[in-house]
């Protein structure tokens, strides 16, 4: 989508434009996103849910096993030329202030949003080998709430504005945008958090609830026994200091009074718990997909199970990762960064890495926590079998 709006002059602009939080909300942008969420709020409401513990953990899940690899860049070919322009990208991506995995850990804000926008600061390199040539200053995450897109009636992006007090338009060629799940072109994307909404929704209430509920039922109700004929001046002093038995650590009474807590008959707090776990297993299938810990209506899985599981989540981020690779990085910020400093050379590939090749530490690490929590029965077995470890010598 934006490797059509390119920029063709060759030069860019050096100065960073872009304001740092100008939020849009109070004029209702976040209701272009096509989203059917309150009020419009949508860019609001995301950035509560991302308090949520459950929310919170999903998503840095997603994040960090993404970028969890490293990054490469490799040359168009072997052809010298090739190997020069991928060696100058290389050395500005190093040379930047900043990492490049801070960098994509921030567009994958987009994960929450739908889409995340970034101003990327050209410099002219002052000395060394590439003096004279067009490098990077810097790149810098932006709220996207404070963007619009200003697209052609074929959804293609002409120019990006940010808006909330003056309308500032930002040329294409100093923005590094990724859009997550772009439906029909749609250049905001639909956030994971929408599908969750709902569930989040409902345990933030049921939470209130069991906060009411405990508040109630957490202290046993005090109970005073007074003899009969006992004067109304005692009468009243014994329930002063049932007022206060709470605070108190001892009570001296006579031995004609007597004092009882009544337990109230319990067991309502397992519903609120239950309901809590549930939605929190709605959260993680929206967020992260079919695993495991979503909707299992059994507490122990076969190792199939599991693997067809683990299979779905690993196609998704691997979907995730090519987008970084190929969409944000490759077409917005390496192909640019190559026209202004070269011609007649192929765009190098930038790489971060392959989710398929086994981390069998964190794989261990997974699987014995699946099994501690009861998720997965502790077959030897197949846990050898997906591990690759060979038997230990018994029949």
């Amino acid at each position: 989508m934006f490797a059509k709006i390119l920029s063709s002059i060759r030069r860019p602009k050096l100065k960073e434009i872009a304001e740092a939080n100008r939020p849009a909300a109070a004029l209702g942008v976040a209701a272009c996103c096509s989203d059917d969420l309150p009020s419009g709020r949508s860019f609001e409401i995301y950035d509560r849910m991302q308090n949520d513990p459950q929310v919170k953990a999903c998503l840095s899940i997603k994040k960090l096993s993404v970028l969890s690899r490293g990054w490469q860049v490799h040359p168009a070919s072997d052809k010298p030329d090739d190997i020069r322009a991928a060696d100058f990208v290389r050395w500005c991506l190093e040379d930047m202030r900043g990492s490049v995995i801070d960098v994509l850990y921030s567009a994958l804000d987009a994960l929450a949003k739908g889409f995340s926008v970034a101003e990327i600061n050209w410099k002219i390199i002052p000395s060394g080998a590439y003096a004279g040539m067009i490098g990077l200053d810097s790149i810098k995450a932006k709220d996207p709430s404070g963007f619009i897109f200003d697209t052609d009636e074929f959804l293609n992006v002409k120019s990006v504005k940010q808006i909330g007090g003056s309308e500032v338009c930002l040329p294409p060629d100093k923005l590094l945008i990724y859009v997550h799940s772009p439906r029909y072109e749609l250049p905001y994307g639909i956030s994971d958090l929408k599908a969750a909404y709902r569930h989040w929704w409902s345990k933030d209430i049921i939470l209130k609830f069991y906060n009411i509920y405990l508040e109630k039922y957490g202290s046993p109700t005090v109970l005073g026994i007074y003899a009969r004929g006992t004067p109304r001046t005692q009468q009243s002093e014994l329930l002063r200091v049932l007022d206060r038995i709470q605070q108190e650590t001892a009570l001296v009474l006579p031995d004609d009074i007597k004092v009882e807590l009544l337990e109230a008959s319990r067991g309502g707090e397992n519903g609120y718990l239950q309901a809590v776990e549930y939605h929190d297993r709605q959260i993680a299938k929206a967020i992260l997909g079919q695993t495991l810990t979503t909707d299992e209506g059994m507490r122990y899985g076969s190792f199939a199970l599991a693997k067809v599981h683990l299979d779905v989540l690993r196609m998704t981020l691997e979907h995730i990762k090519r987008s970084l690779e190929e969409s944000v990085m490759r077409e917005q910020l390496i192909r640019r960064l190559v026209s202004y400093n070269f011609e007649n050379v192929g765009v190098p590939t930038f790489s971060l890495g392959t989710i398929r090749e086994r981390d069998l530490s964190l794989l261990a690490d997974v699987i014995s926590k699946l099994v501690s929590g009861g998720v997965i029965a502790p077959d030897e077995r197949w846990i050898r079998d997906y591990l690759e470890i060979p038997d230990s010598g018994g029949c």
